[in-house]
């Protein structure tokens, strides 16, 4: 016989943290299909990128979204922003950041290909 374990529901299913993510992984998939860009999303839950992005010119983009966060201390404003960079084996496969915030987005490096792509549209 095969046992059935109960699964617990007295708490969260997933985090707060989890949720952030998810919606600003579909709002990075909404900003880019809007542009023109043909867009494939990982199935995993934990990866270096998270969107596969082709232009009409068939050139890849290589996208890790991060949802903006802030330091709860922090001595100026500047500093409340948490500043997000692609590590290290992010840059060796040119992945880019996409940060969103809300509805308003950010990318890093700033001066990529892709920024510079969706600007000019």
């Amino acid at each position: 016989m095969t046992s059935k374990k109960k699964i617990s529901t007295s708490g969260p299913l997933i985090n707060e943290k989890h949720v952030k993510g998810v919606i600003s992984e579909i709002k990075a998939t909404e900003i880019l299909i809007k542009n023109g860009f043909l867009v494939y999303r990982n199935v995993t839950a934990h990866g270096m990128v998270d969107i596969v992005a082709i232009d009409g010119l068939g050139k890849i983009y290589l996208i890790d979204v991060k949802t903006i966060s802030f330091r709860k201390k922090y001595f100026s404003p500047a500093d409340k922003i948490i500043r997000r960079i692609p590590s290290d084996d992010q840059k060796k496969l040119g992945v880019i950041l996409m940060i969103i915030d809300g509805e308003n987005f950010t990318f890093s490096p700033v001066d990529c290909a892709l920024s510079k792509k969706i600007k000019s549209q």
